[in-house]
């Protein structure tokens, strides 16, 4: 909580110098910036409302909980530069394609870890703070609210960063920021990041089981980490953790992949049954488990174990890059009963869901990528996501017919738990017939009287409707990304095969 004061941040770069005894050096500590590293209590709900002046750079604060004039932005991120002088010689700022915004560290910035490695990292600005608006002195790149002209700093730099890493050679893109928000909401950007790391929120979490490996290839989700001060404050999780990455390199079928391992470690485990009452917020941890054999700096001893959870995965990539055309890419569908007679698929309110269902008018049809394809003998199989409606994936109802779309991709609850995991969605199934038709089994069109004689997609054993595809952006706009080529069809992703 130094709001980018000197003596605190002096502080802390003293600190990591003396617990972390030179690995890593600090030349290279990095930070990433959130609500109180710009202002002491961050410019969040505890300051009251009405709050319309802006979130003041540094420490000071009235009486009433609001910031107050201190330090200007210059004077705010000469003390970042100075006290983490990684900042000056090892980040980069990319070249802004607007020709809007400089990029200037500590807000924005990317990291290479080396030359030979095949991740590009790229730390945002998503602050978490409720007040955006900041002090005259600050520049536009450093906001993070869109420019009078309507350009959005996060998308903009999210942009430029894809770039420079793919001109850099890199394939593995690693998006680090305090907060996860839909603050870019362009998801021809967004479902380029590979991994986003983020905090703020007072815990741990990650949308993919403990111990899971995540295939780049098929996914369509960013594999997402919520790396939080372990939840004491608030009751949310009684470890402290923090997530180590290891990139190795490895061979497969004659090709060099990368497995980028994300261990997460343990270093301090309650000693204490928490939260003790009612209230949420519950501040009852006071101390750690002491772990003999540790190191001791008069707090007991430390070390750093395993996760107590399990928490932590594998993220599995190429290494080289590849130029094609990506497979899980925007498209509209039709459906019908004949290979002639096919509809529009749309969305639409049913009973108390968003549910599927046809249109004859294409301009009103949704736009959905396929994901996470596999293929099984004959027939292949593959999840199905909405460009709408906060960018979900087609789920089957609780009564185990109905296939709908629920919840929202940006949301989460306050321990950073949010709606879509890399699990999520029905895996639906495909298949070609004789005549060389795509099929989608097992569903089918099904008339709701709850609906006014609407016609609903429900999943029907048994049943299956003739697909076709439409993409959204002709190829000469399609956005180019990098994913491996495969010789060996099981390892291409449906999205290929049958879509």
């Amino acid at each position: 909580y130094s709001g980018g004061a000197a003596s605190v941040l002096n502080a802390t770069s003293r600190a990591f110098e003396r617990i972390f005894a030179g690995t890593p050096a600090e030349g290279k500590i990095f930070p990433s910036i959130g609500n109180h590293d710009v202002s002491f209590l961050g410019c969040t709900m505890v300051e009251t409302r009405p709050y319309s002046a802006p979130c003041y750079y540094g420490q000071k604060y009235s009486i009433m909980r609001k910031s107050q004039e201190d330090l200007t932005y210059k004077q705010w991120q000469g003390n970042w530069q100075k006290y983490f002088p990684a900042l000056n010689h090892h980040a980069s700022s990319p070249k802004n394609l607007d020709s809007t915004f400089q990029w200037e560290t500590p807000t924005r910035y990317t990291l290479d870890l080396e030359k030979k490695s095949s991740v590009h990292i790229i730390v945002g600005l998503d602050s978490g703070s409720w007040t955006l608006s900041r002090t005259e002195d600050t520049p536009e790149s450093a906001l993070e609210t869109s420019t009078k002209e309507g350009v959005n700093p996060h998308c903009s730099f999210l942009r430029d960063s894809l770039e420079q890493g793919k001109r850099r050679g890199k394939t593995v893109f690693v998006y680090v920021t305090h907060h996860f928000t839909g603050a870019c909401d362009d998801w021809s950007l967004v479902q380029q990041v590979d991994v986003w790391i983020a905090g703020h929120r007072h815990a741990y979490w990650q949308n993919m089981e403990p111990g899971a490996t995540v295939v780049q290839e098929q996914q369509h989700y960013p594999a997402r980490i919520i790396v939080g001060n372990g939840g004491f404050d608030e009751g949310h999780i009684d470890v402290v953790s923090f997530v180590h990455m290891k990139e190795e390199v490895y061979e497969k079928n004659g090709v060099e992949r990368v497995s980028l391992k994300f261990l997460v470690k343990d270093t301090c485990i309650g000693d204490e049954t928490c939260p003790t009452s009612i209230w949420p917020n519950a501040h009852c941890w006071q101390k750690c488990k002491d772990m003999p054999g540790g190191v001791d700096h008069g707090g007991g001893p430390r070390k750093a174990t395993d996760s107590k959870y399990g928490y932590g995965f594998t993220f599995d990539a190429m290494k080289e890059q590849v130029l094609v055309r990506r497979a899980n890419r925007a498209v509209k569908l039709q459906l019908g009963t004949n290979s002639s007679k096919l509809r529009w698929v749309t969305l639409g309110k049913g009973a108390g869901h968003t549910v599927i269902i046809p249109t004859d008018d294409e301009s009103k049809a949704t736009v959905f990528t396929f994901y996470d394809g596999h293929v099984d003998g004959l027939t292949s199989t593959a999840r199905l996501a909405s460009w709408s409606k906060g960018h979900v994936p087609v789920s089957l109802a609780s009564d185990s017919r109905t296939l709908l779309v629920k919840g929202n991709y940006w949301k989460a609850d306050v321990k950073g738990k949010a709606d879509v995991n890399l699990a999520s969605g029905e895996v639906l199934k495909f298949k070609r017939d004789s005549e060389g038709h795509l099929v989608m089994l097992e569903v089918t069109w099904e008339l709701d009287l709850d609906m006014g004689l609407q016609e609903q997609l429900i999943a029907a054993e048994g049943k299956a409707l003739f697909l076709k595809k439409h993409e959204v952006l002709p190829p000469s706009e399609e956005l180019v990304v990098l994913r491996e080529e495969s010789n060996d069809e099981s390892e291409l992703v449906a999205a290929n095969v049958v879509i």
